[in-house]
């Protein structure tokens, strides 16, 4: 399957009789899904939607336009990266990525929403530079240093327990994306191993967590697609190799 971001005039692909997943490769909300089919061991199809550009039929499964969108049977469609994942948990036990506990479920939500200043001040440094704030950097920070101390409090590998699970995946490709804003002229954002040794540790874990490791882009890349994006010419198609394997089959948890 090729990484081209199918546009405006673009015909849908046929319907290959598995669940498909409408994203954009340097999405990190259609991350997130993708990091949830692969870690159930699904079969899935991939079709990439430029965003500036976007084919008339992606409306018929997000209708906002937006990505991840999931087709679950064929012309019917969810969408929303966290909608998306709570269906596909509860839809396919077999690899829970929740813990049973009802009040460790919440606690992962709130490690989620403590963590949205830092994405947002991340949106904000990428790509609208002018608009940044300090407090916006220090609301990044004080998102790292609290996801930080939830990880040495649980004392466990991942957020999850011993391999990953929806918490993990639902955080990890924004902290993907952040080691490339350095690189784009913003080192007041960098992961500093002195001050996130734990969090370092942890990032560096997850990259090549079964998973994550076929579909990470290193910062180089992101970092590249954000200079690209700032110039008016987002380079969706940057990565001209095949895409990676959507089914992705493993015998062992992560």
């Amino acid at each position: 399957m090729s990484e081209k971001h199918l546009q405006t005039g673009d015909a849908l692909p046929a319907y290959g009789g598995k669940l498909r997943v409408f994203a954009m490769r340097f999405c990190p909300y259609a991350e997130r899904t993708i990091l949830v089919l692969n870690a159930k061991n699904l079969q899935y199809d991939t079709v990439f939607v430029n965003l500036d550009h976007k084919p008339e039929w992606v409306f018929n499964y997000s209708p906002k336009g937006t990505v991840p969108a999931l087709e679950y049977e064929e012309g019917k469609g969810i969408f929303d990266s966290n909608i998306i994942n709570f269906y596909l948990d509860e839809k396919y036990p077999d690899v829970a990525l929740q813990s049973t506990d009802p009040l460790r479920r919440a606690e992962d939500k709130i490690v989620v929403e403590l963590f949205a200043a830092a994405q947002t001040a991340f949106y904000t440094a990428a790509y609208n530079a002018q608009a940044l704030q300090p407090k916006q950097v220090e609301d990044f920070h004080k998102g790292l240093e609290t996801l930080q101390a939830t990880l040495k409090e649980r004392g466990t590998k991942f957020l999850h327990g011993d391999y990953p699970g929806l918490v993990d995946y639902t955080l990890f490709p924004f902290l993907e994306r952040f080691e490339a804003l350095p690189l784009v002229g913003k080192p007041e954002f960098a992961l500093s191993k002195d001050k996130y040794e734990l969090l370092v540790t942890y990032i560096e874990t997850m990259k090549v967590a079964p998973a994550v490791k076929p579909y990470y882009l290193t910062p180089d890349t992101h970092a590249k697609f954000i200079e690209s994006r700032n110039k008016g010419d987002a380079n969706y198609n940057m990565l001209d190799t095949s895409a990676v394997c959507c089914m992705r089959p493993r015998k062992k948890k992560e």
